[in-house]
């Protein structure tokens, strides 16, 4: 064989090996089944976002997203396994803020780098927390309710959905500007027992989501304190915030985001990003999200990226002044 003709073999040798390759790169998204874990429990919100999202997306793009709950460590547990998976957008989760910006400050181990692992794709909506106490605490204001914790309520219990959870990290940024102190009480990612035992007078105060609890304090099954907005809501709009209640400035959002492992294509995350947008909007998902009192709040993805690490930096200075840590 001349030169020439081997030359001529060896590059045809080259090309059969790289085709595979430059095919499998430039294959189209989705090419096979996607996966979206859910972080927390199913039948709360994080689930149904997720199910929402995975009915519309396969009808959108041609191809099966199916849903698997993965609830642990705060979101940790499902996120793992989504930044150990290859970015190729195969793989999604649904989260509220822990895993994106609370669990790496709070917790003494994280099995993954939320920075530098995750690609935040969507802002999927924001809930109201609102601040509520048992009948049984002798408090219809947030000044009573300090003055009663300051003093014969100074070893009172209060809820919170888990640890690192908005929730828990509100009552520490309140603890922490009013110099009174609470027990914490976190109920593993269950909402549902936390609110049980709150109406049972088990823990004498919980921040809760306003969808959950209001039916709850029109009863005069629980009374509401305020509102940790800074502005009051509409579906409650008698409660009053913390901010003009004594504690200027005071908010914590409890939010739902979707995001992807890091690397996953730019292309990719915009057209989830879209996507998800449009399915938030249909009117079935619209009334569904306002009876779990979730307000969507659309961002472009370098939006969304810009409000994760925004909240990170919010709740690193509330656990470094609070001293809360992940029990």
């Amino acid at each position: 064989m001349n030169v020439s003709a081997r030359t001529s073999a060896s590059l045809l040798a080259l090309a059969a090996a790289v085709a595979p390759l430059l095919s499998a790169a430039q294959s189209p998204w989705p090419s096979h089944t996607v996966r979206i874990i859910a972080t927390s429990p199913p039948g709360g919100s994080v689930d149904f976002l997720a199910r929402a999202l995975a009915e519309d997306f396969s009808r959108s793009f041609g191809a099966p997203f199916v849903v698997e709950s993965r609830p642990g460590a705060n979101g940790n547990i499902g996120v793992d396994l989504v930044v150990k998976a290859p970015p190729d957008g195969h793989i999604l989760f649904v989260a509220p803020p822990g895993p994106f910006s609370i669990n790496a400050q709070l917790m003494s181990f994280m099995p993954f780098n939320p920075a530098a692992d995750i690609a935040p794709v969507a802002m999927l909506g924001v809930a109201p927390l609102l601040l509520v106490v048992h009948p049984s605490v002798p408090a219809k204001s947030l000044q009573e309710l300090l003055a009663w914790l300051h003093g014969e309520g100074a070893h009172a219990h209060y809820a919170s959905q888990a640890v690192a959870s908005t929730g828990h990290l509100a009552m520490e940024l309140l603890k922490s500007l009013a110099g009174v102190d609470a027990m914490h009480v976190p109920y593993k990612g269950s909402a549902a027992q936390a609110t049980t035992d709150l109406l049972a007078g088990r823990v004498a105060m919980s921040f809760v989501n306003t969808s959950t609890t209001l039916q709850h304090v029109r009863d005069g099954r629980l009374r509401a304190i305020a509102v940790a907005e800074l502005k009051r809501i509409d579906a409650a709009p008698e409660v009053p915030t913390l901010s003009e209640s004594g504690l200027p400035g005071f908010e914590a959002t409890s939010w739902v985001g979707m995001g992807a492992r890091s690397g996953t294509s730019r292309d990719t995350v915009h057209r989830l990003n879209d996507r998800a947008s449009r399915a938030l909007a249909r009117p079935e998902v619209a009334r569904r999200m306002a009876n779990l009192g979730i307000e969507a709040r659309p961002m472009a993805p370098e939006q969304f990226a810009e409000f994760v690490r925004a909240d990170a930096l919010k709740w690193a200075e509330v656990i470094r002044r609070s001293g809360a840590k992940a029990e």
